[in-house]
């Protein structure tokens, strides 16, 4: 958990790492060590199950920003209205 609050905080705060990430999520995702559900959820940005999972909601909803989801949709995925 500590590997995708720290590739979160990074998106936020580092764009080279947003840019990265965004071109080309599986290497950053690799860099960073995360696998298995975590893996799945971060590259589908189901923000809910991240949220249900113990994933910061503030860095959640900082690196949404930043991966320019729009702030509707944001609140729309956390409550599970969209996939």
């Amino acid at each position: 958990m500590y590997a995708l609050h720290k590739l979160l905080w990074d998106i936020r705060r580092d764009g080279a790492v947003k840019a990265r990430y965004v071109e080309e999520p599986d290497a950053v995702l690799d860099e960073y060590g995360i696998e298995g559900d975590w893996r799945h959820l971060m590259k589908t940005l189901d923000f809910k199950a991240l949220y249900e999972r113990g994933i910061n909601p503030y860095l959640l909803y900082f690196c949404a920003i930043q991966l320019q989801v729009d702030r509707a949709e944001y609140y729309a995925r956390i409550r599970g209205e969209v996939n």
